[in-house]
């Protein structure tokens, strides 16, 4: 069962989400205030939050905010932003202060339950892979990239949708995950920020800004972990590529 905490002050939505996200094996549960939605997540585990923007306290831009820039327990949960608004600029804005995805008000139930499938597609592999006998450890470091620069070690698991700098694993969202996973599939290749978004989220994505925010919060958490190389690079005017020696 994958638990989601929606923050919306539409009790009505939120009653009705839940009659039907509960046929797809998903348990809503609901704060109408952002005050509320805070005392909630510091009780207790979700996978996902559903984030309304129209928040009357605070607005969901700022929740989002001080979700990602806490020191709490919570602060990688995946985030997918609720607005009532179509607006280029409100989209972006969600990417860039750390939601993982968004949906438009009106919205159909499948597309919802699609999105928090993608976004939780990652707390998935780490299930399925910890269940699994440890027979297959060729397969598994087949997937696996190892970059050096200097003394330092940047491990990406794709198959565990892991990423360790020198041995200390990172706390990422799926979207941070995607972001470095598409780059290391081509070790020294400089990327475009529309190449980037469509192996994150498909092809109809055009929010390019987003991926400069990715970029801001794996640099950090790397750097926080102890990496003392910026594994990450930017190509100004090109984009982005990952770089280091590929070890076999």
């Amino acid at each position: 069962m994958i638990e989601v905490l929606l923050i919306d002050d539409d009790v009505e939505l939120a009653e009705t989400m839940a009659e039907v996200l509960r046929e797809y094996s998903i348990e809503l549960h609901a704060a109408h205030t952002s005050e509320e939605g805070f005392r909630m997540l510091g009780e207790r585990d979700f996978d996902i939050v559903l984030l309304d923007v129209m928040l009357q306290q605070l607005n969901g831009f700022e929740v989002c905010r001080k979700i990602r820039y806490s020191n709490a327990h919570y602060k990688d949960v995946s985030i997918i932003m609720l607005t009532a608004r179509s607006d280029l600029t409100d989209m972006v804005v969600g990417l860039e202060t750390g939601a993982d995805d968004y949906v438009t008000k009106p919205f159909e139930p499948r597309e919802l339950v699609a999105r928090i499938n993608a976004v939780t597609r990652r707390l998935r592999q780490e299930s399925d892979i910890a269940l699994e006998p440890q027979a297959n450890t060729a397969a598994a470091q087949d997937d696996q990239r190892v970059l050096m620069m200097d003394d330092q070690t940047l491990l990406i698991d794709m198959q565990r949708a892991r990423i360790e700098v020198n041995g200390t694993r990172l706390s990422i969202t799926s979207m941070e995950f995607e972001l470095v996973s598409a780059l290391a599939e081509t070790p020294g290749e400089i990327m475009s920020r529309d190449a980037l978004l469509s192996k994150i989220h498909g092809v109809d994505v055009i929010y390019t800004r987003s991926i400069d925010a990715l970029i801001y919060r794996l640099r950090k958490k790397m750097k926080d972990a102890g990496a003392k190389t910026d594994f990450i690079r930017t190509i100004r005017g090109r984009g982005y590529s990952i770089v280091g020696r590929v070890v076999e």
